[in-house]
């Protein structure tokens, strides 16, 4: 074997030379694979408010201390108050608590312009959440069906617990995981598969992983409440989360046990480590947190991934129990090319399968497969075409195996073969036939339908058929990815050009339908302005950066798996299907065109109020904005 690196000297100025390498080497995925756990999972929350804690500490209102938060100066109540006082089933309490936080919430973002929390959607549902008032809808919701104040009280209850339980050990706890084993294999190879970050699920131990940083946590919580012993017990359970990303099979007190071994004696030293990127929290801290999401934190994981791998190394050479778990050699050193061709053999055998079974495209078919991802042909030569393709995407990402530039996963102890159907069924590179497009289409029209009427149901109590047709559908949404899969079918092999792209694409659009309209019919059903990164109030950053999320997700995740299904479904059942649906939604769009969807919760709304367009596009089918403004403020028009 070759080593890739040499030993650690065990100096804080190598070990963050290594981390900048290894940053600037793989900045866009690390910085996203950050910037989720800044916003999505927590981990690090105290980063994100640390300007507002600043302000906070500067006017005496509330000190953190040791992960907890000792206020000086009670302000406006919090969602906690409010949940209490529905489970007290002192609802009227709680709601006016919660529209006074509503209220605070848009009188500081009109004050500090930059961090406002006054529009947009990503405004209204951190207000609706962090206010409480989300609970307050819910309750209406259910009281409107259930009529008991005290069966509803214990529903709020036991659904809080369950659904705070589940996000945190399964979402929260198994990412901080997820995310380490990412950068364990970036430190080494220069490409990461986006599909490493399933890691828990191939290995089939999602569970364990995901147990064993809940209890990690649970520990930490707990010694946090003596203050010293929780700084104590920070370092020695540092390691854990870069433990269970080499082995998730690791028992989860073995794990956190083991951890606590290897920082015996190097507390102090990981301590000033960490000390060591004080200054870029601090300069962030007057950035409103900028330099820590775009910088600081990726700077500081990547250089506590390279700290890690000393220790790892060093307890393995002492001796400290445990360490023999520690076996994902190949994380930490490169194998020897001849041994990986033996591993890889039968890349040849793959090659003599491409030469047997290729399909060759010519003229349409070549066209349109190349430039709209449509597979114009029978399914069956589809099926065929794409597990060729498979087999080829696979070629490729072995000879990538074999050149050390990525993580060889069949040398992974814990590596099983039927893995290769569960990445075959996400691959995305792939055309499309007409009936997946079109199955596709309703798919995501459906599921629009049905966000929306749930949403409806939660804010207003009541059942209501969103959109301006009276199918369960609502074509903005169905029409906008497979808008997505055809046009920008080019950019797909290209993560990142595929991102911007869409953003093109929905600006575009969005721009110059709010054009149209205003033109044809004299109305803006919305408008941004006001809004950060708006272009005369038709588009603005903040949209466009929920076209790109969802689209990204729907392109490289959603669609491939739908469709995989999809070729399960013999072609003289899926066409009728299709036929059928295609008929029954050509009649509702005719016939809608004399008789509209109107009504309560649907175009009825006491005022017609301006809002901006993704939420329009997200939440609602072309009608009064009215209405979608009342779903992300939570509040009547």
């Amino acid at each position: 074997m070759a080593t890739a690196k040499e030993r650690p000297t065990g100096t804080r100025k190598e070990w963050k030379a290594a981390g900048r390498k290894m940053l600037r080497k793989n900045y866009l995925m690390i910085i996203l694979l950050c910037l989720i756990s800044i916003y999505f999972t927590g981990e690090f929350g105290y980063i994100q408010s640390q300007a507002e804690n600043l302000n906070a500490v500067i006017t005496k209102q509330e000190v953190p201390i040791g992960g907890i938060t000792f206020k000086l100066n009670a302000g406006g109540e919090t969602r906690g108050d409010v949940l209490e006082d529905i489970i007290n089933e002192d609802v009227d309490a709680g709601e006016v608590k919660a529209e006074e936080q509503m209220q605070e919430y848009k009188d500081q973002g009109v004050k500090r312009e930059i961090q406002g929390r006054q529009a947009g959607i990503f405004a209204g549902i951190a207000n609706n959440f962090s206010s409480g008032h989300m609970y307050i809808q819910i309750y209406r919701s259910l009281n409107a069906v259930i009529h008991s104040k005290r069966v509803i009280s214990v529903i709020f209850l036991i659904w809080n617990i369950l659904f705070a339980v589940f996000i945190w050990v399964f979402v929260k706890n198994m990412y901080r995981g997820a995310m380490r084993r990412m950068l364990l294999e970036a430190r080494m190879y220069p490409t990461v598969p986006a599909g490493h970050l399933l890691h828990f699920k191939l290995v089939k131990c999602w569970k364990r992983a995901s147990i064993t940083l809940s209890l990690q946590a649970i520990l930490q919580a707990l010694w946090d409440i003596t203050i010293i012993g929780g700084i104590i017990k920070h370092y020695s359970y540092m390691l854990v989360p870069y433990i269970v990303a080499e082995n998730p099979y690791i028992k989860p007190l073995e794990a956190i046990n083991l951890s606590r071994r290897m920082m015996n004696g190097y507390k102090w030293e990981a301590c000033k480590f960490e000390l060591s990127f004080m200054g870029w929290h601090l300069l962030s801290a007057v950035t409103f947190g900028l330099v820590d999401a775009l910088w600081g934190i990726p700077y500081e994981v990547c250089a506590t991934t390279e700290y890690y791998a000393k220790r790892r190394q060093m307890a393995i050479e002492d001796g400290v129990e445990g360490t023999e778990q520690l076996n994902d050699t190949y994380l930490y050193e490169l194998d020897d090319e001849q041994h990986l061709r033996k591993v890889y053999s039968d890349i040849e055998e793959s090659k003599h399968f491409i030469d047997t079974h290729r399909i060759e495209l010519y003229g349409a078919k070549l066209f349109f497969a190349k430039n709209l991802g449509l597979w114009i042909g029978s399914t069956e030569s589809k099926k065929q075409y794409d597990e060729v393709d498979n087999v080829r995407q696979q070629i490729v990402e072995d000879r990538a195996v074999i050149k050390h530039k990525i993580y060889p996963q069949r040398l992974n102890p814990r590596w099983f073969e039927d893995n290769k159907r569960i990445v075959r069924s996400t691959r995305y590179l792939r055309s499309y036939t007409i009936w997946s497009i079109i199955m596709v289409f309703f798919v995501f029209s459906f599921g629009g339908w049905c966000y929306e009427v749930g949403i409806h149901l939660v804010q207003d109590g009541v059942f209501v058929n969103r959109g301006a047709f009276h199918g369960p559908w609502l074509p903005i949404y169905g029409g906008g990815v497979a808008m997505i899969m055809m046009v920008l079918a080019r950019f797909r092999a290209k993560v990142h050009q595929e991102i911007i792209a869409i953003i093109i694409l929905c600006g575009i659009v969005e721009y110059f339908t709010s054009y149209f309209i205003e033109m044809t019919s004299g109305l803006r059903y919305w408008d941004y302005t006001g809004y950060f990164l708006n272009l005369n109030g038709r588009i603005c950053g903040e949209g466009l950066t929920v076209f790109a999320i969802g689209g990204a997700a729907a392109v490289y995740l959603l669609v491939p798996v739908l469709d995989t299904m999809l070729s399960k479904i013999n072609v003289k059942i899926l066409a009728p299907i299709c036929i059928v649906l295609v008929a029954i939604f050509c009649a509702d769009v005719v016939y809608s065109l004399f008789v509209p969807n109107t009504g309560k919760g649907i175009t009825d709304y006491d005022s017609y109020k301006k809002v901006g367009a993704a939420s329009h596009l997200l939440l609602s089918e072309v009608q009064p904005p009215g209405d979608a403004h009342h779903l992300l403020q939570g509040q009547r028009s």
